[in-house]
Parts: C-alpha cells; structure tokens; sequence
C-alpha cells in the first residue's frame, strides 16, 4: 500500500457524467420529516442495526438526497466542483448512490440536477450476485440496500497519488448517512463490502468508476 500523500496537479476538472441505461426521471413525494433531534442526542444515539424492517422509499432516498444534494453546482472557473453538506478533497465530490430492491428498478440520485432516476440493468447476473450478496451479509435486514461509487475520473485528474482521497470522502459520505438516519429516525448498517458487482451490473465498465461500499436503510423492526 502507498503511504506517499496526494499532490494537486494543477489541472482543472471537467463535467462527467456516468452512462447509465435507459434513465427516466422519477417524481419523490417527501413527507414532513420527524421532528429536529438535538446534534448531540443524534450522535450518541446512533447504532448499527442489523435487523430492520422495510422503510419507504421516499424515507431512503431523503436521507440519500440530504446526504449528496449539491448547494452549490459550480460553473465557469469552477467547473466540476459542488457544495455539499457532506466534506470531499477538492470539492469534487466523487461519491454518487444508487437505491436498490429486489421489487424495484435501481434508483440513481443525479446530484448535479438533483432529481432521482430510474435506470435499467445491464448485466442481470452480476446485478443478482450483487443481491445475493448483500443477503448473505445482512439476511435479517429487510431494507433498501444503497450501494456508494465513485467517479474518479477528477479527483485523478486533479491530484496525484488520488486514491486515498477517495477513500476519504466514501467514509464521509457513510458517517452522514449514519447520522441523518439517526435524525430521521431509520436504521443503518455498513455491510463492510465494496459491492464490485453493481458496476458491472449497471455501467459499462470503467476503470476510474469504483466500488465504494454498500449500507442498509430501514425502519426499526418490531418484535
């Protein structure tokens, strides 16, 4: 493993944008959220659930969309670069999400229009293996799997030695799903895989889009 730090390049970064298949823009109805809980109180109180019960979908995808949504999309001189709530190196923000279940087509949040896009698989194999393996590690969680990737196509362009920056921002952005679950009052838990077989399952494949992770999102299951 390299130990040798990142080192801006000084090139600037360009709009990218994945290829996904056959996207249709989808219309979210999001309910008033639970009443604000104090930041302290979220902290302390947040726990990973390895038993859960089904949330809806408008509950994953707002704690998705709270997570990733950019503030600020940047133009001109600073191109390719958003605000987020969430920390990145750059403020290139690589990391992007996809909401999936067996009953439901994948489900890609688009954080450059801030809309929620319902994409078709490309490779049904490596998509069922992805699903048979997130059941094997969780067999009791009966929620939304979101699978995390990252487009590091600008964060190499920008700096090099870029790969543990990457790694940086995917732990930022499961902290911050952890906690607004938490404030929403969901259920969390990190598989602790990378999730390899959703690339090949719904992008052609690329060797600066990678695997980043996989959560589950749910309610509190009753006893």
């Amino acid at each position: 493993m390299s130990h040798t730090d990142p080192e801006p390049t000084g090139d600037k970064p360009l709009s990218n944008r994945l290829e996904w298949l056959e996207p249709r823009a989808i219309d979210l109805v999001f309910r008033s959220a639970p009443p604000d809980k104090l930041f302290a109180n979220v902290v302390r109180a947040r726990r990973s659930h390895r038993l859960m019960a089904t949330a809806s979908l408008e509950e994953v995808a707002r704690v998705v969309r709270e997570t990733l949504k950019a503030d600020f999309v940047g133009h001109g001189e600073k191109q390719g670069r958003k605000l987020k709530a969430v920390l990145s190196a750059g403020a290139l923000h690589p990391v992007k999400a996809v909401i999936l279940r067996r009953d439901q087509r994948p489900i890609v949040y688009d954080d450059g229009s801030d809309q929620f896009l319902s994409v078709k698989v490309r490779n049904a194999p490596a998509y069922a293996a992805f699903l048979q393996t997130c059941d094997t590690v969780l067999p009791e969680a009966d929620g939304h799997w979101v699978a995390l990737i990252a487009d590091c196509r600008n964060v190499r362009r920008l700096y090099s030695n870029h790969e543990s920056l990457v790694w940086r921002d995917a732990g930022a952005v499961i902290q911050m799903m952890a906690l607004l679950a938490e404030a929403q009052e969901l259920v969390f838990c990190p598989l602790g895989i990378l999730g390899g077989e959703i690339i090949e399952g719904l992008l052609q494949e690329k060797s600066d889009v990678i695997p980043v992770g996989v959560i589950a999102l749910g309610n509190q299951a009753r006893d």
